[in-house]
């Protein structure tokens, strides 16, 4: 059984806009631990992963936006936009794993992103934060 991801303080970065991105993140993973759980593999990758796709790469924007504006030429806005690209290969390259079977990719993506998302949260984006919360006193 896939581990839903919950969300708690642990996860807040302190900057409003991206602790709510993180949450509804979170929400769509949970989508596809359940559609994984109840055995529609298939509706996962045809309906739920395109969803979650499409909110990641929003949710890149606006952190990247933000870097733009805060962290621009810091060490970490270089390291943070290599951890968003890296990200996309490798749920592209897990999506196009033709000899898998739909219940093998949806696994092996919800291993991926539970792991990813916690470990991108708790490390980078709380950089991120950091940066933010320096140049914008009021942090949100």
């Amino acid at each position: 059984m896939t581990m839903r991801l919950t969300w708690n303080s642990l996860l807040e970065t302190g900057v409003r806009q991206i602790d709510l991105q993180h949450q509804e993140l979170i929400e769509l993973i949970n989508e596809l631990v359940t559609a994984h759980e109840d055995g529609r593999d298939d509706e996962a990758l045809e309906k739920v992963l395109p969803r979650l796709t499409a909110y990641v790469l929003f949710h890149f924007s606006t952190e990247e936006s933000l870097m733009a504006g805060e962290a621009a030429g810091t060490p970490h806005a270089a390291h943070h936009l290599g951890e968003h690209r890296k990200f996309a290969e490798k749920v592209a390259s897990i999506k196009a794993e033709s000899c898998a079977e739909p219940v093998k990719i949806v696994a092996h993506l919800l291993e991926y992103l539970n792991s990813w998302l916690v470990n991108h949260i708790m490390n980078t984006d709380k950089e991120l934060a950091r940066h933010i919360l320096a140049r914008r006193p009021e942090g949100r």
